[in-house]
């Protein structure tokens, strides 16, 4: 071998130890702004958004996430089994929701179909962050199982955060969204929630719901809106433009809520 090719591969091994590493220490694999150029191993990219995950596993953003207009998700999600730490940072979109004399939001602009987190697959978790200024749903979690955690919605142009069957919110904020503030399908836990000012529903959830030690404030029609039976209990609902908690259908429980 001669010295050059010698001094070249010594070259390329030490830039290779000095490049950033697309994995934190444990083993998870990091998302920032940068990932929109060469994507996520194995998964397709154009050199935009949105961040496809196409894998199972553990992700971590470690920069915010900004998306150039409504209508462009930030990150799709085509596997099962898949989590998402924000770590802290955020998820951001160019919409501005604007609020009434009535203290909730009265219209969002650019709107769009453009979601923070969406995903057709079960088991998607997502946690820690802040998802803002989406055309669309904050978070949209159609596939079952799913856990959405300590996550701020806030200025999307429609949903805050929307999840399927089986799944389970809690210590969440949703806020001065275009829509509902957080919706729920079926059979499903909302825990530990603050949701405030938004256009529709505070909380919109289906049948067999458990939902317990949520405030539900200054929201433009419902605060709690539950399909029976289901189980509310120990909620603050106050203030909600058409009616504090209403129910539908029989067989709901309802237990030391504050309600007016």
């Amino acid at each position: 071998m001669t010295r050059f090719s010698t001094c070249t591969l010594i070259a390329v091994f030490v830039l290779a130890l000095l490049a950033p590493s697309a994995f934190a220490v444990d083993g998870t694999v990091l998302i920032n702004q940068s990932t929109i150029t060469n994507g996520l191993t194995g998964c397709p990219t154009g050199g935009h958004f949105p961040i496809v995950v196409c894998q199972s596993g553990s992700y971590r953003l470690s920069s915010n996430l900004t998306v150039p207009d409504a209508v462009t998700d930030a990150i799709d999600v085509t596997a099962d089994n898949v989590t998402i730490d924000l770590n802290g940072f955020s998820i951001l979109g160019p919409t501005v929701c604007t609020v009434t004399s009535f203290g909730v939001v009265g219209t969002c602009a650019p709107t769009g179909i453009g979601k923070g987190i969406a995903s057709l697959n079960a088991s998607i978790v997502v946690v820690n962050g802040q998802i803002k200024g989406m055309g669309s749903f904050g978070i949209g979690l159609i596939g079952s199982k799913s856990r959405v955690q300590n996550i701020l919605a806030t200025n999307n142009g429609a949903a805050g955060i929307v999840v399927a069957n089986s799944s389970l919110v809690s210590s969440c904020t949703a806020t001065f969204n275009g829509g509902v503030g957080i919706a729920v399908s079926d059979q499903s836990v909302l825990t530990g929630n603050i949701v405030s000012n938004n256009t529709d529903d505070g909380i919109h959830a289906g049948t067999a719901a458990v939902i317990s030690g949520n405030s539900a404030t200054s929201n433009g029609a419902i605060g709690i809106h539950p399909g029976c039976p289901s189980l509310i209990s120990a909620n603050l609902a106050v203030g909600n433009f058409i009616d504090s908690i209403r129910t539908v259908g029989s067989g709901c429980v309802l237990v030391n809520n504050a309600a007016q």
